[in-house]
Formats: structure tokens, sequence, C-alpha cells
């Protein structure tokens, strides 16, 4: 049997890889995007799907994360099946997969408050996960612009860029919020243990 948390501190540690990776890598372009993605998504899924089907995480929103670990899953192929796909598929499939995530995620947190400790941030998790998924749809495909920094730097910005930047950016709050909760709930869960004991 997963503990919660444990499932919880998984997930947290693998979007931290994803944007510690987006982080230190200088291309941004949509295969490494894609490649990115698709390794993170393939393996949150499978976190996902184990840990709801052989653990306590999602408790009576089971349903729900059974969807989002496999649609999780499927993004996750799909984007490491096609890494050649290019700008427009990956933003694309990212924005899809981010908005049925976040809503199933800030559904059933906002469920299952006052039954499982983890009910809060999954809002959280949610709604940032929902406005990852409204940048990708949203951002304009065509973004080019130059710039000059200091000691003769230079480059230019596009639409890839930014997209795999935000979506740096967004695994990176993700992986620090589901880290911090995972390590909440299992220093809660020891006090009670300790409280029960000593009565």
């Amino acid at each position: 049997m997963i503990a919660a948390w444990i499932a919880q501190l998984g997930r947290g540690i693998l979007a931290l890889v994803l944007g510690l990776t987006i982080t230190l890598t200088l291309e941004h372009g949509p295969a490494f995007g894609l490649v990115s993605f698709g390794t993170f998504a393939v393996l949150t899924g499978l976190v996902l799907l184990a840990a709801t089907l052989r653990g306590a995480y999602a408790g009576r929103m089971r349903g729900a994360f059974l969807v989002q670990a496999v649609a999780t899953l499927a993004a996750g192929i799909l984007a490491l099946a096609m890494p050649g796909a290019g700008l427009m598929f990956f933003a694309t499939l990212l924005g899809s997969w981010a908005l049925l995530a976040g809503v199933l995620e800030g559904a059933s947190g906002v469920l299952a408050r006052g039954r499982s400790p983890l009910a809060r941030d999954w809002v959280i998790a949610g709604a940032l996960t929902v406005v990852l998924g409204a940048v990708a749809l949203l951002l304009p495909r065509d973004i080019a612009q130059s710039f000059a920094g200091d000691n003769g730097a230079s480059g230019t910005l596009t639409s890839s860029v930014i997209l795999v930047g935000v979506l740096g950016a967004w695994a990176v709050l993700i992986g620090v919020l589901q880290t911090i909760s995972a390590i909440t709930v299992r220093t809660e869960r020891t006090a009670d243990a300790e409280r029960a004991v000593t009565r």
C-alpha cells in the first residue's frame, strides 16, 4: 500500500526534476519541450496510477485521479512518440492536458475538503495547472523578438522559448508545493501517532 505522502512526494520530485532540467538547459525548442514534458508526464502518470490503484492517495476522488493518471500517461506517450511535431502540436497537447488535469485535480480538492489533508494542495495545484493550460493555448505562435544583453550576449525570444520557460516555472512551483505538502502530511501523521502512543 502506497502512503498518500509518498505519492505526493513522488509527484513533487518529478516536477522539480522537470523544472530544473528546463532551467539548466539552453535549448528551449519544441522538440526539447515535447521530450521533457513527455518524460515527466509518463512518470507522473505511472505514479498517479499506482497511488490511486494501490494506495490511499485519492480516497473518494479515485475516479477523477484515475482519469487524470490515464490522461497524463497518454499525453506523455504522445509527446515522446512525436518529438518533431512542432510548436503548434506541443502547445495544443500541453494546453489540453493541463486544462483537463488542472480541472480534475482542482475539483477533487474542493470535493475532498475536510476528508483529505491534501485537499487544499490539490486545489492550488489544479489552479496553477489550469493557468499553464491557458497560457499554452493562448500564447501567440509567431513571437520572435531579438534582444541584446550585457557582454555582447544576444538571442531571439520566441514562442517556443516562452512556452518551455513557462512550463519550467510551473514545474518548479508545483514541485515545491507538492514536496512541502508531502513533508507536512508525513510530519502530522507522525505527530498523531506519537500522541496516540502517549495517551
